[in-house]
């Protein structure tokens, strides 16, 4: 496993969340890691973690207390899709697929550990974690769909439809259905009994890396020459109106990490994070 450099990045993100920077200051986004390779950022409070390319597969990266480096965990043939939430203790935990299982990493922690409770002889993908709570999919065997495990609670199918990617938060589950131009974003509670499609991509469109904040859903719509991010609220006194971001995110944008706000994105340059924040409307 190659080492990272040592970056600061948790100081920016920090910054960035409790409103620091420069509010007046012209966009101005930052390369905070240029690894071309890197690809599917998540982020919470001034953590993040993302998936890199190497030699020998990809690996899982964290960043968290200021250091960004590789996580203990074997390299993988296929991209680390990982999200990350807060634990109980108010530590930071990762949930992510290999090889059709489930694993969590505890940042800081020494490995990994299998969630074997949740795997099973079904490819299991597309894990999201929030405290104890857990979401993700099954792709095949006798029930495939969008599963929730939440403290002392059976685990539970929610949805038939599988999702490709998902997040979770007190109440809300938020999911990735569908690839490139049929893919479509849904919102629900956790039995499933309010479920809304609040995004639908369009010709030569996509809709992305779907995110839940305390009040709000977070997507991406990635374009052929831009992408947009789109945030909608998820309470009934607030409606259904999508809101746009007053600019678009620069380059090949592959994924979107929200954190109250969006945070982070990843394009051919790396690492990104958004400067000032994007104002939605």
């Amino acid at each position: 496993m190659t080492p990272l450099k040592t970056v600061n990045l948790g100081a920016a993100l920090a910054a960035l969340v409790l409103g620091t920077l420069g509010a007046g200051s012209a966009a101005a986004d930052a390369t905070i890691n240029p690894d071309p390779t890197a690809q599917n950022v998540t982020a919470y409070g001034s953590s993040a973690a993302w998936s890199r390319k190497a030699a020998d597969g990809y690996h899982l990266v964290v960043a968290h207390g200021g250091i960004v480096a590789d996580a203990p965990v074997p390299a993988s043939p296929t991209p680390y899709d990982p999200d990350m939430g807060p634990t109980k203790a108010n530590g930071r935990a990762i949930v992510y697929a290999r090889g059709g299982d489930l694993y969590r990493y505890d940042a800081g922690a020494a490995g990994e550990r299998k969630l074997a409770d949740l795997s099973s002889s079904a490819n299991e993908i597309a894990p999201s974690i929030f405290k104890d709570t857990i979401v993700f999919s099954r792709t095949n065997g006798r029930r495939p769909g969008t599963y929730l495990l939440r403290p002392k609670r059976t685990l539970t199918r929610v949805f038939r439809t599988v999702a490709r990617e998902t997040d979770v938060a007190e109440t809300r589950i938020i999911g990735r259905y569908g690839t490139g131009r049929k893919s479509i974003i849904r919102i629900m509670n956790m039995n499933a009994e309010d479920v809304k499609v609040v995004a639908r991509a369009k010709t030569g469109q996509r809709v992305t890396s779907p995110t839940l904040t305390r009040f709000n859903g977070i997507w991406l719509r990635v374009g052929p020459t831009s992408s947009t991010v789109e945030q909608v609220g998820v309470n009934a006194h607030r409606g259904l109106d999508v809101l746009t971001a007053d600019r678009s995110l620069p380059g090949q944008v592959g994924s979107l990490a929200s954190y109250r706000i969006p945070t982070l994105y990843t394009n051919e340059s790396g690492v990104r994070r958004i400067d000032p924040k994007l104002k939605l409307s």
